[in-house]
């Protein structure tokens, strides 16, 4: 897809040989030093890379000129990585703008020697013998390495609202878990531009290594829970993984998504460095020391915006606390105080889970540290947390948690891409998550599970008008369900995102709208903390299900009464019913009472109208 017409380009060539006059091969990346590039004159959004090849050792690709007219923001520069099959990678700046027309690489690339490559300086003559020559040698390497710490010093100018110094400038702060993990595939690139991008304070990064020593970004040890193939990642090589591997996020995020590969750490830290606060964490032992040793050698400014982060029971704080570095100290329902006690003078952050209990959150808040929960998908968890003095949310969804205002009156799911503020039952759980039905019925979306529900926070809370609001959608069985009086539909009326699940006990009450098989449609009220619902007016009879038969609603939500319609013909309502005991206005998808998910519910055009 080109860009819009009128958006302002540069074109980019090169013509690349070996010294025997051979063709280069291999790819140039160039990636936006910004995350996000928007231009609403030309409605369109920027992210992510434009990649090129040699062909026999030229390329041309044209891109967005980094100053054109109507972008927003405007003046940036391009990060040219080159990486060629059979020589160095080299990376570096460029500033593409308009009036260039098409420009030369050769022109823009840096000639001086710069860090990565070897260059050779004369040094001063040693005295004779090896002991000498070594001592000069490395007298020499010293000096250097000094100066390049003291350029580097020099030269990082972090932004001032991402410095760890403000990092609770604004509380609670957010911070992108996992690369923002429910809205996007974990741990890649795509996920943590996704977080910067929504305005993340901070992202985590997790990194486990590879078996020819390359540090990669992902959670797990193994590869088997976040992408297509399986085994330990210290069993794979980079060259395998970046070239076999790719991630499996579209389970959980829906199959609109591309799969994302698995970056290098030093992929990351080249884009985030200095532009975000990095939480940064060795998730297999065998990570720690070349982690401990890339940061030392390559960036020796990492402590200014890069937090160690650890379990309470790692004997890398030391470490960590020795290089500079803060430190995320997080703890699990078992770790004792004394265990807090013997680590707490190399803590600068406590973490809690926000499943941990309300009266040890409150304990560990009470040490006097800033503490910081993970991992927060519902605002009920934020509401909650920040109550108990919690000032940090390690957030899988920072545009839905962030806010406390619709995003959407209307779906839009023939994406196929999850929506922020999809609140499953479970966080990172694809048995749980929404799925999206393929051709030819692109457009509906189901829950794969029985006996659940899916939370809507993209609408909510619902904004109603004078008269209330009127939530409208198409549903459809996919199959007869066997007993007659099995039903699903909608939930609705709730004060909280907290999860809401038919024939249990929930936190908060509402409303739950059923279908039954047989034709029969109600209206329930179901109290918190109750396991069954109340039934408002009587059953209204509708013709019974037909497998895969689309239907339509209308709920009707006003200051005093609710009401449930069935529009695919006329005359079907349970009429205005008179309850005012929920007025919440937090919605959801519910399998309601289906045993078999052959027979399970689809759901789609979903509307929310102000009355």
């Amino acid at each position: 897809m080109a860009l819009p017409p009128g958006l302002q380009t540069v074109t980019v060539v090169d013509s690349r040989t070996h010294p025997d006059g051979g063709p280069m091969r291999g790819r140039v990346v160039l990636t936006p030093e910004v995350p996000v590039v928007t231009s609403a004159e030309h409605g369109t959004i920027v992210m992510g890379s434009a990649e090129v090849a040699w062909v026999d050792g030229d390329f041309s690709v044209t891109v967005l000129a980094c100053d054109a007219d109507g972008i927003t923001p405007t003046g940036w520069t391009y990060r040219v990585t080159e990486r060629p099959y059979d020589a160095e990678v080299r990376s570096y700046p460029v500033l593409l703008t308009a009036g260039m027309g098409t420009i030369d690489l050769a022109s823009l690339a840096p000639v001086e020697p710069y860090t990565g490559d070897y260059v050779l300086v004369p040094g001063p003559p040693g005295p004779q013998g090896p002991a000498g020559s070594q001592a000069n040698a490395q007298a020499y390497t010293d000096t250097a390495v000094a100066g390049e710490v003291t350029r580097s010093n020099a030269a990082y100018v972090p932004q001032a609202a991402v410095t760890i110094t403000n990092l609770l400038s604004t509380v609670p702060a957010y911070f992108g878990h996992r690369g923002q993990g429910m809205v996007s595939p974990e741990h890649t690139m795509a996920g943590y531009q996704a977080a910067v991008a929504s305005g993340a304070q901070a992202i985590e990064v997790s990194v486990n290594v590879t078996a020819d020593g390359t540090l990669v970004c992902i959670h797990d040890t193994t590869l088997t829970r976040t992408t297509y193939s399986t085994g330990a990642v210290n069993t794979w090589t980079w060259p395998e993984l970046k070239n076999r591997v790719l991630t499996n996020g579209r389970t959980l995020q829906g199959q609109g998504w591309t799969d994302q590969p698995i970056p290098t750490l030093r992929e990351v830290l080249d884009t985030f460095l200095g532009k975000v606060v990095i939480f940064l964490e060795a998730k297999g032992n065998d990570a720690v020391v070349p982690l401990q040793q890339m940061l030392t050698t390559f960036y020796p400014t990492a402590n200014k915006s890069v937090v160690w982060k650890a379990h309470v029971g790692t004997a890398s704080l030391p470490w960590a606390k020795g290089a500079g570095f803060k430190t995320w100290v997080y703890v699990d329902d078992g770790t004792t105080d004394a265990a807090m006690d013997g680590k707490d003078s190399n803590v600068d952050y406590w973490g809690v889970q926000t499943t941990m209990a309300d009266a040890r959150v409150t304990q560990i808040v009470a040490r006097g540290k800033p503490v910081f929960s993970w991992p927060v998908y519902r605002r009920s968890q934020r509401d909650r947390l920040s109550g108990l003095g919690v000032v940090g949310m390690m957030t899988s969804d920072i545009q839905y948690v962030s806010r406390s205002t619709p995003m959407r009156t209307a779906s839009n799911w023939s994406t196929q891409v999850k929506e922020p503020g999809g609140v499953p039952t479970l966080d990172y759980d694809s048995t749980y998550a929404l799925k999206w039905d393929d051709a030819p019925n692109v457009g509906w979306v189901y829950i794969n599970s029985t006996g659940q529900s899916y939370g809507l926070g993209t609408y909510c809370p619902i904004v109603g008008g004078a008269g209330g609001y009127r939530i409208s959608f198409d549903m459809r069985f996919e199959g007869i369900p066997t007993l007659t009086t099995e039903h699903a539909g909608i939930y609705f009326g709730k004060t909280s995102d907290d999860a809401y699940r038919f024939g249990t006990a929930n936190a908060t009450g509402g409303y739950h709208m059923v279908m039954r098989a047989n034709g029969q449609m109600q209206l329930n009220r179901h109290a918190a903390g109750v396991t069954t619902g109340t039934a408002l007016g009587t059953a209204q009879p509708t013709t019974a299900v037909v497998a895969d038969n689309p239907m339509s609603f209308q709920l009707d939500v006003t200051a005093t009464t609710v009401e449930l319609r069935r529009t695919d013909s006329t005359g079907w309502t349970t009429g205005p019913i008179a309850d005012t005991t929920y007025r919440g206005l937090y919605f959801g998808l519910s399998n309601g009472g289906i045993t078999n998910l052959a027979t399970k519910p689809h759901w789609r055009n979903l509307v929310i109208t102000q009355l």
